[in-house]
């Protein structure tokens, strides 16, 4: 596929922006699930105290994460094509 011709600039730059945020994308999904299991723990066995409100968050911070990791997924994908259409200039004359 070649994205240089179908891309602008302003694409182009959010794609690399959006590559060199992979590690991030995935330290966030890992943090944010480790906080929503440590509340889950907290509440749920320790003080007993679980309600529908905390039980809301808990469902919010899983989501968040989830979406994290999408993030991630998207991340490496686009760091695989921008590293394609470097090592394969286009063709254009």
């Amino acid at each position: 596929m070649d994205i240089d011709g179908v891309l602008t600039e302003q694409e182009k730059t959010f794609l690399c922006r959006a590559a060199k945020r992979k590690k991030f994308f995935l330290a966030s999904s890992v943090a944010t699930v480790a906080v929503a299991l440590s509340f889950l723990v907290y509440h749920g066995m320790v003080a007993h105290d679980m309600n529908g409100l905390r039980f809301a968050v808990i469902i919010i911070l899983l989501l968040s994460g989830r979406a994290y990791l999408r993030l991630y997924k998207s991340a490496v994908i686009f760091s695989k094509l921008k590293v394609r259409s470097i090592a394969e200039p286009s063709k254009h004359i």
